[in-house]
């Protein structure tokens, strides 16, 4: 009996390998900066909201964290990041960013900050459809997560996208 369970064990393990191999999720959550003052930085409730950011996110797995140079979307990222002991990576444009996460960061869950007219292009550039092309001046509140699938199938590589649109800390306008 042993001779027989032993190969149709290891034929399963080796379809289950095969299979892990054959697809990977990557999950980059996408935020605007926070409430921000005239200025470059965050006012008190873009504080609070970069504050209630980690605690809504500090479990999910984040390996990554990305913002433009820009005091706002670092101050948003960065009590997560601290909480995490993960570097504040910048980049300076989506297509690129975008390149570079679905090169290095396959199956990796990320936090990237962008501002009211870059968030609907790094949804896009993902193969997803965002509810807007910008997000209003006034609204600091959307938390995007982006779930890319990436597939191999008879050598071809497919990546499928699926978009969570949530809302996180005081509700903006």
């Amino acid at each position: 009996m042993h001779k027989i369970k032993l190969p149709f064990l290891i034929i399963i393990m080796v379809a289950f390998a095969c299979s892990s191999l054959a697809q990977t999720t990557t999950r980059i959550f996408v935020v605007r900066h926070a409430d921000r003052q005239p200025s470059d930085d965050l006012n008190p409730l873009g504080v609070i909201r970069a504050n209630e950011l980690k605690r809504m996110l500090l479990h999910t797995g984040i390996d990554s964290v990305f913002s433009t140079n820009f005091v706002r979307t670092k101050k948003t990222v960065k009590p997560l990041a601290d909480a995490m002991h993960l570097p504040v990576l910048l980049y300076d444009s989506n297509p690129p960013l975008l390149k570079r996460i679905l090169k290095y960061s396959k199956g990796k869950t990320l936090l990237v900050a962008g501002h009211s007219n870059t968030v609907a292009q790094l949804i896009k550039s993902c193969g997803c459809h965002p509810p807007f092309d910008n997000i209003p001046d006034t609204q600091f509140d959307n938390l995007f997560l982006i779930i890319i699938q990436h597939q191999k199938t008879n050598l071809l590589l497919k990546n499928a996208c699926k978009l969570l649109y949530m809302k996180y800390g005081a509700i903006t306008n």
